[in-house]
C-alpha cells in the first residue's frame, strides 16, 4: 500500500471586514484544513505569520499578534490578533489534539502567530477527512491608525508521520 497524505485548505483568503473598537471581529468564513492520510503514526500541522500581526503599509502600523505561542482571549477595545483552531476527527485510528496555545473554543480565543513555525495540531493515527477550522480574531483600540490596507499572510504546513 503506498503512502498517502492530503492536506487541503478551503480557501486562501479570509476577509475580516471593517474593524470596530466595539467588538472583537472573527473570521466570517473560517478556513478549513482537511487532512486525509494512511500514516499510521499520524500527522502534524504548523503555521507561521509573515507579519506577526495584521499590517498596514499606508499607516506604517501592525496590530501585533497577541502572546505568540500562548493562548489569549481578545477583548473589544484592546488591540490584539490571534488564531483559534477547532478540530473534528474524520474516520480512522487517529485522534486530533489541538495545541494548547491555539485552542479556539471561545469567541476571540486563540494563539498569536509569529515568524516561527508553531504546531497547531497533531493526530496520533490514520485519518480520513479530519478537519481543522482556523478562525482569525482581531480587536482594535481607539488609537489604532485608520487604513484600508491591513493584511496578513499566514503559511500553513502539514506532514504525515509514516
Amino acid at each position: 500500500v503506498p503512502q498517502t497524505f492530503s492536506f487541503t485548505l478551503s480557501g486562501n483568503t479570509d476577509a475580516l471586514g471593517t474593524l470596530s473598537t466595539a467588538s472583537v471581529v472573527s473570521s466570517p468564513t473560517p478556513r478549513v484544513v482537511t487532512v486525509s492520510t494512511n500514516a499510521k503514526n499520524g500527522w502534524y500541522a504548523w503555521a507561521r505569520d509573515n507579519n506577526t500581526g495584521i499590517n498596514s503599509s499606508a499607516a506604517s502600523y501592525t496590530v501585533g499578534s497577541t502572546t505568540p505561542g500562548s493562548n489569549s482571549t481578545l477583548s473589544a477595545g484592546t488591540e490584539g490578533y490571534n488564531m483559534g483552531v477547532d478540530s473534528a476527527n474524520g474516520t480512522g485510528t487517529g485522534t486530533i489534539t489541538v495545541a494548547t496555545p491555539f485552542n479556539g473554543a471561545g469567541a476571540g480565543q486563540g494563539g498569536g502567530l509569529d515568524t516561527t513555525l508553531r504546531t497547531l495540531a497533531t493526530s496520533n493515527g490514520t485519518n480520513n477527512g479530519a478537519t481543522l477550522t482556523l478562525t482569525n480574531n482581531v480587536a482594535i483600540s481607539a488609537i489604532t491608525p485608520a487604513a484600508t490596507d491591513y493584511t496578513d499572510t499566514i503559511t500553513l504546513v502539514g506532514a504525515g508521520l509514516f
